[in-house]
């Protein structure tokens, strides 16, 4: 029921009710107050009471709406407290669409780095919507080494990336892809960490290939490698025995050499041409 609330002023205004009562309007409820009485009818009645009134010693003023109609008078005082409650739950529901904070969770955390790189690549970072294709990225994070699950969830503005790896392999190394001897990088694999020289470059023994950082943005973050490489270097050595067992013994020491001669020096055989070291650091 919509009704209004009426003050009415004046001496023994309380008797007031009695009389509204005997002209038709009926008085839902009446609270006496130090300078009349505060009565509540029917808001179809309320120009009925004011008429009832009219020419009396009382006087009716300040209208005060209740129910529906109450909440609907004071939308044009409180428009601003409205507008700008509107706007704080729209901007809410924007944040909580939005990728506020990035977590990588699980045994496979310390894939955090690739995981970040990932996301990059989709366009995906502080602020922006959540990944677009799912799907697409978990399957990338799926084929880093021993990654067997791999979940995306989205709640609160916070995006969980659950990665965990098989307990059956073995535990990773750390430290940085070194070149085992001094040559010409032949090729380089980087899945994971951060590559300092290139293909042709010439390297000294022990010399840092893959570094174990990797950048996301601006910020350089630790990194477990996961790369492989190999060298091409020259080979020049003595072997003693006969011309086979010298030739068995360099295969042993060099494996396969390219561009391999032999010949005799004094009591030795010396051995020349081109082998290729190589390796790697958590890659199969």
């Amino acid at each position: 029921m919509k009704s209004c609330e009426i003050f009415i002023e004046g001496i023994g205004a309380a008797r007031i009710v009695e009389k509204l009562v005997q002209g038709g309007v009926p008085v839902l409820a009446a609270r006496v107050q130090k300078k009349g009485v505060l009565v509540r009818v029917d808001s179809k009645d309320c120009e009925k009471v004011f008429a009832i009134l009219r020419g009396s010693c009382y006087n009716g003023k300040k209208v005060r709406f209740a129910g529906l109609l109450r909440f609907l008078s004071r939308i044009p005082a409180r428009a601003g407290l409205l507008v700008g409650a509107a706007l704080f739950f729209a901007s809410v529901m924007f944040c909580q669409s939005r990728v506020l904070r990035i977590e990588v969770t699980g045994s496979g955390a310390y894939y955090e780095a690739e995981v970040l790189r990932a996301l990059s690549r989709e366009g995906t970072g502080f602020f922006t919507a959540p990944p677009a294709d799912p799907a697409k990225l978990t399957a990338e994070i799926l084929s880093l080494p021993r990654v067997s699950f791999c979940s995306l969830s989205h709640a609160g503005g916070v995006l969980t990336i659950q990665v965990e790896v098989s307990d059956d392999a073995a535990p990773l190394a750390g430290g940085n892809l070194l070149s085992p001897v001094s040559g010409k990088v032949e090729s380089l694999t980087v899945l994971a960490g951060t590559a300092r020289v290139c293909v042709g470059d010439e390297v000294s023994a022990g010399e840092v290939l893959v570094e174990n950082v990797t950048a996301v943005g601006e910020t350089l973050l630790p990194v477990t490698v996961i790369a492989s490489a190999s060298v091409r270097y020259a080979v020049d050595a003595l072997f003693s025995g006969s011309r086979e067992e010298a030739l068995a013994k360099a295969y042993l020491d060099y494996g396969e050499i390219e561009g391999l001669q032999i010949q005799m020096t004094g009591e030795e055989w010396r051995i020349t041409g081109e082998a290729i070291a190589c390796v790697r650091l958590n890659l199969g």
